[in-house]
């Protein structure tokens, strides 16, 4: 891959398993909260995720991402649809802005600390934002597996593995 071009295929391979997951699990399944082991159901992990590419998205227009930015209880977190829909508009995106140049300049601010709100902003381009939110959506699918799996369904053998273990596993066989 060029230094300026966006590797489209990962982007996209991450679409897709979060597709198969919604079309997988039931509307109850989804908004489930399976406590004591989640503190919030397969939707609300599928919104949060949502909200980073929407961030991001938002954040290649205006030239600043606000990871802060969230949409709890919106219908993504309730209705499977809506989640679809979502991510067919992600899909969508991720084929106009591999058109752009990998190392556009982005601002990037979000909240580091718990204990109390303290923002940083930083500079980042778009192919590093791109891969964290790959990343992270990657992260929350390994315990959408697990949810997945309580409640008694199978998930993908790739499902919430990392791109870099599924390389090492292909390596050991």
């Amino acid at each position: 891959m060029l230094n300026n071009t966006i590797a489209l295929t990962g982007q996209l391979e991450t679409v897709q398993q979060a597709k198969d997951f919604l079309l997988k699990i039931t509307p109850d399944g989804y908004q489930k909260v399976l406590k004591p082991h989640f503190a919030s159901s397969a939707g609300a992990h599928m919104r949060h995720i949502l909200d980073h590419y929407l961030a991001l998205k938002d954040g290649v227009t205006h030239g600043l991402v606000n990871y802060n930015k969230r949409n709890r209880h919106s219908n993504v977190e309730s209705c499977l649809t809506t989640a679809l829909a979502t991510w067919s508009e992600i899909e969508a995106w991720l084929h106009e802005v591999s058109e752009l140049d990998a190392d556009l300049a982005i601002s990037v601010i979000c909240e580091t600390s718990v204990n109390e709100t303290q923002n940083t902003q930083t500079k980042s381009t778009l192919a590093r934002e791109l891969v964290f939110v790959s990343s992270h959506a990657i992260h929350h699918f390994s315990l959408l597996g697990v949810i997945s799996s309580l409640l008694g369904n199978a998930s993908s053998a790739n499902f919430g593995v990392a791109p870099s273990t599924a390389t090492y596993l292909r390596q050991q066989a």
